[in-house]
């Protein structure tokens, strides 16, 4: 019976990939050395703030790598026949993350100082160990890239208008204190405009929101197809669209609303379908920055500009 059972371990232990390549006599001594062990759900295998000095190789059961920051989030899923422990073994420090048993488990425990000895019977443990390391570096470098991927996508989301693809609001009070930092320094001008789609309540209720939205992306288009790349356009929220112009006197920057208007007017507007829809005026204030003027003072005095223009009749510029 203790044959028998000898001879199961041995087609378990050489069915693990630490052990592929390894000679039968040195699984032979494994078997003898090392202790199979049972651990229940929940029972940790690995603590950061306890030193390790084993290997333990998953025989059956599941475990989970938790996250030694948020312990209920699970990092990453052990198999049967994966191993744990090996980075704090071979550097001698503390595990970094904390293992818990996901289910009940059977483990092969490899003590440090066997598997030294191990290895130098049969260095293709060696190997085995580095291809594991790779295997498991390459699933971490894979885990940061989606992680950056996705602080990429959060951070383009929070700063770019789904409707239009213009930048919001908040990206552009960011980029605005930094014109007016660079441009007060330099005495460069600055000037800004705000554009307002007018009546635009007036053509959500009639036309319906979705004509609405056809519109405000029509706006945004003609805004982009009219400007520099160095100058700074946003939808600032609602009908509203605002403009930044670096190194453009008050003067130079009427000129551009003027082109603006015309081709916002001028500019089609397609339904989805790419059915004509009725097209859309704009109202615009423009104004230039004034020595000490911060952001908000900056915005009121464009605000004002573009209350003018509306309450003149519409359709024209006002600064």
């Amino acid at each position: 019976m203790q044959a028998e059972n000898t001879t199961k371990n041995i087609n378990l232990i050489a069915t693990m990939p630490l052990f592929e390549g390894v000679p039968l006599n040195v699984l032979h001594w494994v078997n003898e050395r090392c202790e199979i062990v049972r651990v229940f759900a929940g029972q940790t295998l690995l603590d950061p703030a306890r030193r390790n000095d084993a290997v333990y190789i998953i025989i059956s059961g599941f475990a989970q790598v938790r996250n030694p920051g948020q312990e209920d989030q699970a990092l990453a899923y052990l198999m049967e026949g994966q191993c744990v422990g090996e980075m704090s073994v071979i550097d001698g420090g503390q595990p970094s993350a904390r293992v818990v048993a996901d289910s009940d488990c059977k483990l092969l425990v490899i003590e440090s100082a066997t598997l030294w000895e191990l290895i130098g019977m049969a260095p293709v443990v060696a190997r085995n160990l580095m291809r594991t390391l790779s295997s498991r570096l390459r699933y971490d470098n894979e885990v940061i890239l989606e992680s950056l991927r996705m602080q990429r996508a959060f951070e383009h989301d929070a700063r770019v208008d789904p409707l239009t693809g213009m930048h919001n609001r908040r990206w552009l009070c960011e980029m605005l204190d930094r014109q007016i930092q660079r441009c007060s320094i330099s005495g460069e001008a600055l000037s800004i405009l705000m554009l307002d789609v007018d009546h635009f309540k007036h053509y959500n209720d009639t036309h319906g929101h979705l004509a609405g939205d056809c519109a405000l992306q029509a706006v945004a288009q003609a805004i982009r197809s009219g400007l520099r790349v160095a100058d700074t356009t946003a939808r600032f929220g609602g009908e509203e669209f605002v403009a930044l112009f670096p190194g453009v006197d008050i003067a130079a920057a009427h000129g551009i609303a003027e082109q603006l208007r015309q081709a916002v007017r001028e500019y089609p507007v397609l339904d989805f379908q790419g059915r004509s829809l009725p097209g859309v005026t704009v109202s615009i204030g423009l104004t230039a920055l004034a020595p000490g003027q911060g952001r908000d003072q900056l915005l009121n005095a464009v605000d004002a500009a573009l209350y003018r223009a509306k309450h003149a009749g519409r359709d024209r510029i006002s600064e």
